[in-house]
């Protein structure tokens, strides 16, 4: 195949809207498995989460469903999260940057003992506003 005709193809899937709609599809669901993957949320859990089916999970994560701008806030919601919609134009390289604010403070759930270096390390962090890990102890 000539280098012409590899060129003609290229400017024939740009102007698809099948290739824009693969992509989107494609883009959400790798934002989706790396969001599970990061928070620890099994297929079994979202499906529970979302009440539908493990093989419907599935079918999003591989890119093979055509789901609704709706179903993508109710997937992001049962994540704790939000979904955001960006038009860019097509020649840009659009790159995500999530920020918490300054006064925002994360928990994650881990032990410590009383007097501990970690205990330490949590009270400095809730006085400087930071992130910060809270024992379970403290609960």
């Amino acid at each position: 195949m000539s280098l012409a005709r590899y060129r003609q193809m290229f400017e024939e899937a740009d102007s698809s809207l099948d290739y824009w709609c693969e992509s989107t599809i494609t883009e959400f669901a790798m934002d989706l498995a790396s969001r599970m993957e990061t928070f620890k949320i099994t297929r079994s859990e979202l499906a529970r989460r979302l009440r539908t089916s493990q093989a419907y999970i599935t079918k999003i994560l591989g890119g093979n469903a055509n789901f609704t701008l709706a179903t993508m806030v109710k997937i992001a919601m049962a994540l704790d999260g939000t979904l955001h919609v960006h038009i860019a134009d097509r020649d840009v390289i659009t790159q995500w940057h999530d920020e918490y604010p300054t006064s925002h403070v994360v928990f994650e759930s881990q032990t410590a003992d009383v007097g501990s270096p970690l205990e330490l390390t949590i009270n400095s962090a809730v006085e400087s506003s930071q992130i910060i890990t809270s024992p379970s102890w403290a609960a």
